[in-house]
């Protein structure tokens, strides 16, 4: 059975900008697949589609043939949980948690299996990651290769089919890169799992059953050489030069007396004809192959353009959640920050508003929020680190507890970002969701600490990764 996707597209933006494009691509159970590409060539939005979490523009996602699509949010938001494992670039772990909580979270949250099964469940993957002894340790215990195990073993809980991992390596060294692609590569084997990786590493791909490259937003089959290149570059080719056969000399009939004869200039006249129409032919030619090669140079920057504003809109930009502050009534405080952590390039940010969301039953339940620092719409320049602060209302009659005890609560921020002081057609838009379970304004520590286990007192909010 195979998760397939078939002329996947997607686009973004107020003009549409393209990110995929007619892509197609299956993964059977117990293969490993990756996909190579530069920053900002559409892989990871490639793999956002394929794991139903975000929606293509155009084409379908088929899992046994039928279109994941079609579902609704509830059955996407099962399919998630127990067909797909995900492991994103960083490793998003609860700090608040201990590992083993961590990995078994999924399970609780998805009801797929009850608590001590999936308390079982999680110290298994745990050791099957090497890591049984650092089971009650916490996330700041942990070092990064570590951290990116347990992360492993997470997207395991469910025993899911397909596991998706976007750049999984990339800030890790040789040595624990070299290890965590080697235990993919054991645990696809030994759970007959299909696994997806989005990687810049070509050592990484050559490890694959099939390996694609990204370019500008097109999947293309991608042969890896058996001599690995420290480097790897994109080529463009405008094609060969366009040349024109050497003009032969015009032969000279001579006259055979002083008379004019009918047609005797004919032949000198039609080898000048043809000799005027190849020159014009061959100039119209270069004309034409240089105002397409123009154009073509004007398409590519375009894209370039385009990709690096996007880049620097997502990448160079990181924005979440600093803190929340419980101010007492159900009233809170909540302060998120942006960061700009492009090397220095300048990045304005006009933003458009932040709503606060409680879930109840299968539904978000909007409540107040209001900025404390004056956000107007205005243009303002990030530089470093920047907060924000907003008091809101949060005391609804009841509420979904995925984590025993706790609101779930979701923040959205819609914001437009720009390379420019004064913008004009360099806009990027951006909408981010952060995610926390929040300690409610009636809940006493006692009642929590019944069902929950912490290291103190249990905490105001927790932060959780995008879902």
């Amino acid at each position: 059975m195979a998760l397939s996707g078939q002329g996947l597209a997607k686009r973004y933006g107020l003009n549409g900008y393209v990110a995929v494009q007619s892509a197609d691509l299956d993964i059977e159970p117990g293969e490993l697949v990756t996909i190579i590409g530069r920053s900002g060539s559409g892989k990871s939005s490639l793999l956002a589609m394929l794991g139903a979490l975000t929606r293509p523009t155009e084409g379908n996602v088929l899992v046994d043939g039928h279109d994941v699509w079609s579902m609704s949010e509830d059955e996407l938001a099962t399919f998630r949980a127990k067909q797909i494992g995900f492991v994103f670039q960083f490793p998003s772990l609860l700090p608040n948690l201990r590992a083993v909580d961590n990995v078994a979270l999924p399970a609780l949250l998805s009801n797929s299996m009850d608590r001590d099964a999936a308390y079982s469940r999680a110290l298994a993957l745990l050791a099957s990651v090497g890591l049984a002894s650092r089971a009650q340790s916490f996330p700041g215990e942990l070092s990064g290769g570590e951290q990116r195990r347990v992360v492993i073993a997470r997207a395991l809980t469910n025993s899911p089919r397909y596991l998706l991992a976007d750049e999984p390596t990339s800030d890790l060294d040789e040595d624990t890169e070299t290890d965590i692609i080697g235990l993919l590569e054991r645990l696809r084997l030994s759970e007959n799992i299909g696994v997806l990786i989005v990687a810049h590493d070509l050592r990484i791909a050559k490890r694959a059953d099939r390996s694609f490259e990204m370019r500008n937003g097109v999947l293309h089959p991608a042969e890896i050489p058996d001599e690995l290149i420290p480097e790897f570059t994109f080529e463009r080719q405008f094609g060969p030069s366009i040349c024109a056969p050497d003009l032969e000399a015009i032969p000279q009939e001579e006259a055979a007396d002083d008379a004019v004869q009918l047609g005797s200039g004919f032949w000198a006249a039609a080898w000048r004809l043809l000799a005027v129409g190849g020159l014009a032919f061959f100039l119209i030619m270069l004309i034409d192959y240089g105002l397409a090669y123009y154009q073509n140079l004007r398409l590519v920057a375009e894209r370039e353009r385009r990709d690096a504003l996007e880049s620097l809109a997502l990448a160079g930009l990181r924005s979440d959640v600093q803190t929340v502050r419980n101010l007492g009534d159900g009233q809170y405080e909540l302060t998120i920050y942006f960061w700009n952590v492009s090397g220095g390039k300048p990045i304005y940010v006009m933003s458009s508003g932040v709503q606060a969301y409680v879930q109840v039953g299968n539904a978000w339940q909007e409540v107040t929020l209001r900025p404390v620092d004056k956000m107007d719409g205005s243009v303002v320049e990030v530089s470093g680190k920047q907060l924000y602060k907003f008091n809101f209302e949060a005391r609804p009659e009841r509420f979904t507890e995925l984590l025993p005890h706790y609101m779930h609560v979701r923040f959205v921020n819609n914001l437009v970002v720009s390379p420019s002081k004064i913008p004009k057609d360099d806009l990027f838009e951006r909408k981010d969701s952060y995610y926390v379970y929040l300690k409610p304004w009636n809940a006493t520590d006692s009642e929590i600490l019944k069902d929950m286990k912490f290291p103190g007192a249990p905490p105001t909010w927790i932060p959780m990764p995008p879902h």
